[in-house]
């Protein structure tokens, strides 16, 4: 919502008549911070300056250059700051009237900060502002703000989230199943969200009813009720009443299953690999580790045909641990295997996004010697972990550094996944 407030700001038919600028540019170092800024602020006017614009389009010339004498090793910001005070100078608006640079990037908070400090010590112009956001939950700007009160003014959003979703779902024609179906849709999530179990219920209801009933004439709609039936699934399992959370998951399945009257085999495969992963998941919750393992294969094996690598290691990681955890040694080993296989699929960056090092991690511990063999287990993890996999992989529930990963280099840091 901010962002679209970002948006809505550049507008040509708001009542906002403020000149911003948008930057994406990340705050990590605080000394190259007003390099990219200003980078940003010169493809801005080359833009503005070169291209061909609209005949609606009153182009006004700007005669700014970025001037890069003003950089300062002690003041890092003082590069950005007098670029954008010079522009705003050249832009000449009429009293009351701000050039605005909006912050969308941010970046790391406490370099941000020292960013803003050295910002402000440079001397922003009257009649330039600087707009950035920060939460309530958690004010990374606060002290700023404090500190520097009154040259940094907090402008509170209170927004309704969960009426506005529901009054953005409501928009449409009213005769539209889709509009009805929405709406009922955003109310179950924002009771699901608030913890009322039995309106959460009603309205899910609600939706199936309108999905169902118009089946027969779009039968997308039976993708919706597989969604519906997960949704309030996953909110029993809060409440933990475990019999009707697997009820609706089978019903999950049950409506996967009957989609193949209706579709071709990929909208088939998406929606069982869907049900069945949830499923499997419920089994797994309830100590039912056998039928765990047996929804678990059936995704891991349609996801892989999917080529959604992530999922289907991910699957296959649950069946192997609902393998071990129910006696199933030597079919954990072949399944385990078959999953350390999709790391010749992948690199570095993408294994650090999934749960890979958790296959290879519960793969160590069977006897998969006669399935896959340590030199080609090594063959596969070397060029992802490095030298020492076997350590890094044993400890995967560790969060890594992804910036060192990105490099080549894992660095273990001592903050631990609560399983």
């Amino acid at each position: 919502m901010v962002d679209t407030f970002y948006t809505y700001m550049i507008g040509t038919d708001t009542p906002i008549l403020d000149i911003a600028f948008h930057f994406d540019s990340e705050c990590y170092d605080p000394k190259q911070f007003s390099k990219s800024l200003l980078a940003e602020l010169e493809e801005i006017m080359n833009i503005w300056t070169n291209s061909e614009k609209d005949s609606r389009i009153d182009y006004v010339p700007v005669p700014w250059q970025a001037d890069y004498s003003t950089q300062h090793d002690k003041n890092p910001a003082l590069l950005f700051v007098k670029n954008f005070n010079a522009l705003a100078k050249e832009m000449n608006l009429h009293d009351g009237l701000f050039t605005v640079a909006v912050l969308k990037g941010l970046g790391n908070d406490k370099n941000l900060s020292l960013w803003f400090k050295d910002a402000l010590d440079a001397g922003i112009s009257p009649t330039v502002k600087f707009l950035f956001h920060d939460t309530v939950a958690n004010p990374v700007f606060e002290e700023l703000v404090v500190k520097y009160t009154p040259y940094i003014t907090t402008i509170p959003i209170n927004l309704n989230m969960p009426k506005a979703m529901e009054q953005v779902a409501a928009m449409g024609d009213p005769n539209d199943p889709a509009t009805t179906y929405r709406q009922s849709f955003m109310k179950m999530m924002n009771e699901i969200s608030a913890g009322n179990e039995t309106k959460a219920e009603k309205w899910g209801q609600e939706c199936i009813k309108t999905a169902t009933q118009f089946i027969s004439k779009d039968p997308y709609w039976i993708m919706q009720v597989v969604v519906v039936y997960i949704a309030p699934a996953n909110d029993k399992i809060r409440y933990r009443k475990k019999e009707e959370t697997l009820a609706y998951a089978q019903k999950a399945v049950e409506t996967a299953t009957a989609s193949k009257a209706y579709f071709e085999n990929d909208i088939v495969s998406q929606l069982m690999a869907q049900a069945v992963m949830f499923r499997g998941t419920v089994f797994f919750i309830n100590g039912n580790r056998t039928e765990a393992c047996t929804d678990f294969s059936v995704a891991f094996e349609t996801y892989k045909q999917q080529g959604n690598m992530p999922l289907a290691i991910e699957a296959c990681r649950m069946a192997g641990e609902s393998a071990l955890k129910s006696g199933q040694k030597d079919y954990a080993a072949k399944i385990l295997s078959d999953g350390a296989r999709l790391g010749n699929t992948i690199d570095a960056e993408a294994a650090a996004g999934t749960t890979y090092a958790g296959v290879l991690d519960l793969l160590l511990q069977t006897n998969h010697f006669a399935l896959i063999s340590m030199q080609e287990l090594n063959e596969i993890a070397l060029p992802i972990y490095g030298p020492d996999w076997i350590k890094k992989v044993t400890n995967w529930k560790q969060i890594p550094d992804n910036a060192a990963l990105k490099k080549g280099k894992w660095k273990q840091l001592k903050i631990k996944i609560d399983t």
